[in-house]
């Protein structure tokens, strides 16, 4: 073996470029699989940070066939906690934001609301005090509250005198109870934890409450599941409310949860780059053929002398791996830098950096590719070799070498896969350029242009009532529409414009409606600044406020969807069945809350007449936006935004400022994202595959140049050899079109969720890939059928 590998090195040494070439192939596909790999791993296949992460299961809902995480009510959770059977603990968890103010420093944190077995459930041991028992969990209880690592060292310099000590929490005071290890972090990582019950009868803190729990010793999933199967009756009868019709409970595991959302955008990647890999083999072997051909009176001399197929099976595998083991070093140095730019374009929030880096199962795993990839590469072309005609090859004269039947339909079908592979990825990529496309020229709903947003959070006694809150937002507003360059000022409540917003239950002339209504509180500025469309009736006024007549506005597709275009002439209660009723004055142009998806039925309210406990609601899931529409570039007044609303109150936290554009792109960012990556990695799969059929040409002109001078000494014209010469290739790359197409197809249902306003047999992108990939194969074939036609017949005839 050693032998092997000693000449596999210096016939390889010898042959440079091949070698050069072979391996800068391979180490790309295997670069950009690693790269791939380690984010597939840190995201999806990585233990969440718990004792036995797989006794960890969350509660969903399963509807149509398709599963989502559940949100239940005070009252469901403290039903399934009394049905806890195949569980060692259970326990409910609801996300909200709280201001913590430290000395004279306020910041908004993000923070979970859970029940006392919470920690048990994720097996969390405090560094510093304790975490919650019973009795901190009661509506009568005191308000407590467990810091995470973080937090302690940020805003309390890690002093452990910090238990005991009470802290202000949205103008509240809470006694800090525990301070956790800096290993310990939730799925969704947060700042503070605080008990659930105390707010559990509220309209926001009673819902929305997500039911986590750990598998008891010796449980499987399968029982918990029919545990929880055998409940569905009993809860559907009890609350009859809460599943639709062909909904049911379920559980999963929580890594499953946790990581749905880009799961499949990760995957989509993963597969994308396999085919690479895939192209940069078919191509290896190729190259690896031909230079099999070359090879055959030596493979004859040794068969002569004594060696067995096998030997000379092993003697070319020794010289693919050393290929393969060159290109997984020069690969991983491709990962790490590959990885890097990955991350950079990665949207905010999308993958965990500190959980992705080329660690040693990313080595193992390139280790692993490579040598599958030398395997792949190398074996048919050792095969063949080692099965060849032994008689022929010591006939030949000075070494004229031939190709087989078998070996030349072998790298035609690489070529035709190379082909086909590469068409796939581009019908991708181009299915994901035209949903960009549509996304960036299909409205929002509203001027992005020359606004700027700003979050705060408003807290404390100081604004512990309507009447506060609305002088607070009328002399904010106030304040900065005065400054040169504003032409609008104002606040909005309960979420930003595509990104997630607030819901709640919404009558129409006192009935119900039965379906997810979006609210939002605004000042009367608000649509002027966004460039809202007013449709019908008038927007807000100044007069609208507390003492006067209950006012809302709503969307046009409110207007459409439940009031038949006639919104103004109908009233809404927003919040609950013992509020006013509210006037419908105005339907305004549809606002969306998320990109890609229909506007969502909306209510406007006045800030003034925003109830206190409604804002409080809200507040805890959304931060406030201050807005303003400015004559120029809007980011040139963003420090003056901020010290506007420093000099009005030093304690109200100020967080992201951004311009709406930024908002809108943060929006496009994982379509932008996905697009990017699978049109390099298309780009790269089809360079692979040209460099594959022109090296294929190249090589049969090489192989026929006898051929070809008799051709031409017989009367051939060099258009009819060109001709001949590129349509052998064409019809080698029109086979691997035509197979592209037909997977491409199949494939394409894989992204149908990720597709906006194009379909996934779309003509045009399969037209225009098919043209293009049509185009670079007869690029690639033109070069040297264009040299066939310029051999000389008579060095042809001497050419042996």
């Amino acid at each position: 073996m050693f032998q092997d590998f000693k000449f596999g090195a210096r016939t390889l040494a010898r042959n440079p470029g091949f070698t050069a070439l072979a391996v800068l192939m391979l180490a790309l596909g295997i670069g950009a699989n690693t790269a791939i790999f380690s984010v597939l791993y840190g995201v999806l296949l990585r233990p969440l940070p718990y004792a036995e992460p797989a006794r960890i299961v969350q509660l969903s809902e399963v509807s149509g066939g398709l599963w989502d995480e559940m949100d239940v009510t005070y009252p469901e959770l403290e039903f399934l906690e009394q049905h806890h059977e195949p569980f060692e603990a259970i326990a409910g968890t609801t996300n909200v934001g709280l201001t913590v103010v430290a000395g004279n420093r306020a910041e908004h944190v993000d923070a979970l609301r859970v029940s006392p077995e919470y920690f048990r459930v994720f097996q969390g041991v405090p560094l510093h005090g304790r975490t919650f028992i019973p009795d901190d969990d009661r509506e009568t209880a005191g308000s407590v509250a467990v810091l995470s690592n973080g937090l302690w060292k940020r805003l309390f310099a890690a002093d452990p005198a910090v238990i005991g000590r009470t802290v202000l929490m949205d103008g509240a005071p809470y006694t800090v109870i525990g301070v956790m290890p800096p290993e310990f972090a939730a799925a969704r990582p947060v700042d503070v934890w605080t008990t659930l019950a105390p707010v559990a009868h509220t309209v926001g803190s009673g819902e929305n409450i997500a039911v986590v729990a750990r598998l008891a010793p010796g449980v499987e999933l399968a029982q918990a599941r029919a545990a929880i199967d055998s409940l569905n009756g009993e809860f559907r009868r009890r609350f009859p409310q809460t599943l639709g019709k062909e909904g049911f409970l379920d559980l999963f595991r929580m890594q499953d949860v946790v990581v749905q959302d880009v799961k499949k955008p990760i995957l989509i990647l993963f597969a994308a780059v396999a085919l690479v890999l895939l192209v940069a083999c078919a191509n290896v072997a190729s190259m690896m053929l031909g230079r099999a051909a070359g090879r055959g009176r030596e493979m004859a001399v040794r068969a002569a002398l004594g060696a067995s197929s096998g030997r000379l099976v092993r003697q070319l595998l020794a010289e693919s791996a050393l290929i393969a083991t060159a290109a997984g070093v020069v690969g991983t140095a491709f990962a790490q830098w590959g990885l890097t730019a990955l991350l950079t374009l990665a949207p905010d929030g999308m993958l965990h950096v500190r959980d992705i880096h080329v660690d040693v199962r990313a080595l193992f795993f390139t280790f692993s590719v490579s040598m599958l990839a030398g395997l792949l590469s190398g074996l048919v072309p050792a095969l063949q070799s080692s099965r060849a005609d032994l008689n022929e090859p010591l006939k030949d004269a000075a070494g004229r070498t031939t190709t087989g039947g078998r070996r030349k339909l072998l790298r035609d079908a690489l070529v035709v896969a190379e082909v086909a592979l590469s068409l796939i990825l581009l019908v991708g990529a181009g299915l994901l350029l035209r949903t960009f496309r549509n996304l960036v020229t299909n409205t929002p709903g509203f001027e992005a242009g020359r606004v700027l947003s700003a979050e705060i959070w408003l807290n404390g006694t100081s604004y512990d009532s309507s009447e506060k809150m609305a002088a607070f937002s009328r002399e904010l507003t106030g304040r900065l529409a005065a400054q040169p360059g504003v032409n609008a000022a104002a606040i909005l409540e309960a979420g930003l414009p595509l990104e997630r917003g607030g819901n709640v239950g919404v009558q129409l002339d006192g009935q119900w409606i039965h379906a997810s209504v979006d609210y939002r509180a605004v000042t009367p500025e608000f649509f002027r600044a966004l460039g809202v469309p007013l449709r019908q009736g008038r927007v807000f006024a100044e007069a609208d406020g507390a003492l006067g007549e209950p006012v809302a506005i709503v969307n046009a597709s409110f207007a459409r969807r439940f009031a038949a275009d006639a919104a103004l002439e109908h009233n809404v209660k927003v919040g609950g069945s013992d509020v006013a009723p509210r006037r419908v004055v105005g339907v305004v142009g549809d606002v969306k809350s998320f990109v890609g998806l229909p506007a969502q039925p909306t209510v406007f309210i006045p800030v003034a007449q925003t109830p206190y406990g409604l804002f409080r609601i809200f507040e805890g899931w959304f931060p406030t936006h201050v807005l303003v529409r400015t004559d120029g570039n809007p980011l040139a007044l963003a420090a003056t935004v901020r010290k506007t609303i420093e000099q009005m109150d030093s304690q109200v936290p100020v967080g992201r400022v951004r311009s709406m554009e930024q908002v809108l792109s943060t929006s496009l960012a994982l379509q932008q994202f996905l697009m990017v990556l699978v049109g390099i990695f298309a780009a790269l799969a089809v360079t692979l595959a040209m460099t594959g059929v022109y090296g294929l040409i190249s090589y049969l002109v090489t192989q026929r140049t006898r051929e070809i001078g008799i051709r031409l000494a017989l009367g051939a014209g060099p258009a009819d050899v060109w001709r001949r010469v590129l349509g052998r290739g064409m019809a080698l790359a029109g086979i691997g079109v035509a197979a592209g197409a037909a997977g491409a197809w199949a494939t394409a249902q894989m992204i149908t969720g990720l597709l906006f306003g194009v379909k996934t047999n779309d003509p045009a992108t399969f037209g225009g890939v098919i043209a293009a990939v049509t185009v670079a194969a007869a690029l690639a074939c033109a070069v040297p059928a264009w040299r066939a036609s310029r051999v000389d017949p008579m060095v042809a005839l001497r050419h042996e």
